[in-house]
């Protein structure tokens, strides 16, 4: 039996045939692809631009290479990587954004109206006690009252002289420490004792009196109607001095207590006036004022 023998020529032709079209769609696959890859970066570009704003440039250059095109020809059936694909997506993306400027989002606590900022000053806790206050009524004043809580130096310096402390009591029943009718007043407001402190410098002496109330509005009522004064003090055996209202003396009030002083000399008669102890009589007084203000500090 006789075989024809193939015709090698017209085989070798259209194998050369069939070679230029697998390449003529590698080609035309990479294009497809980089058409596709521009189409959406323009689109982006476009959906992102606000209105009014201009456009972004949609000549953007993406250059794009097929992968067909780095494959190398091995004149077989192309690979199923080499075939152009609907779900390629570029590698590449622009750099430059085409979207307007943001607008600004409304911070977290921002004021609601125009010109009003929220308040964030922490709440001071409340301060200490006025010292007045707290000496002005028997209910807050309540440190213990005693001749040596009230005026507590052994010594003091007036008027460049060194005044010693002499003798000091307290009188439960007020008008036995005063003369000239102060007793009177000062039991019309209640009064609940008498501190008296004597200091002296030499001869001289001058004796410091605080009457307690329960009030501030009694202290001021006995300024008020105030007559007479307090009754110097010395020790047992010593020669009174100034029992009676030939003394000279001061009176004032602070808080719930009228503070007195009595100035004169431990000299037998005891009621001769005394330079020295006159002019220290002011400067005790404020002392005494300073000693009790200083109460409503503990």
């Amino acid at each position: 039996m006789q075989f024809d023998e193939p015709d090698w020529a017209a085989l070798a032709d259209q194998h050369q045939r069939e070679r230029s079209r697998r390449k003529r769609m590698k080609a035309a696959g990479g294009v497809l692809a980089a058409v596709v890859a521009v189409g959406g970066i323009t689109a982006v570009a476009a959906a992102t631009s606000s209105p009014g704003e201009p456009k972004a440039d949609p000549t953007v250059v993406v250059e794009a290479t097929s992968a067909a095109s780095q494959q190398p020809d091995t004149g077989g059936d192309p690979s199923p990587s080499a075939l152009p694909s609907d779900s390629s997506s570029p590698s590449a993306s622009p750099s430059a954004s085409a979207s307007g400027p943001a607008s600004p989002s409304p911070s977290r606590g921002a004021s609601k109206g125009p010109g009003k900022a929220p308040s964030s000053a922490p709440v001071s806790p409340a301060g200490p006690p006025d010292p007045l206050t707290v000496i002005s009524s028997a209910a807050t004043d309540t440190a213990p009252l005693t001749p040596a809580g009230v005026l507590p130096a052994a010594t003091l310096q007036v008027n460049g002289k060194t005044w010693t402390r002499l003798a000091d009591a307290q009188t439960a029943t007020c008008y036995q420490a005063t003369t000239g009718g102060l007793g009177n007043v000062l039991a019309a407001q209640g009064c609940r004792s008498l501190i008296r402190v004597t200091y002296t410098s030499g001869n001289s002496a001058v004796t410091v009196g605080i009457a307690v109330l329960d009030s501030k509005a009694q202290a001021d009522a006995v300024i008020a109607a105030f007559t007479g004064q307090v009754q110097g003090l010395v020790p047992g055996g010593h020669t009174s001095y100034c029992t009676s209202a030939s003394c000279q003396s001061t009176h004032a009030s602070i808080g719930r207590y009228v503070y007195l002083t009595v100035s004169g000399t431990v000299n037998p008669g005891g009621t001769a006036a005394d330079a020295t102890a006159t002019a220290a009589g002011p400067s005790f007084a404020a002392t005494a004022r300073d000693q009790l203000l200083a109460r409503g500090r503990r």
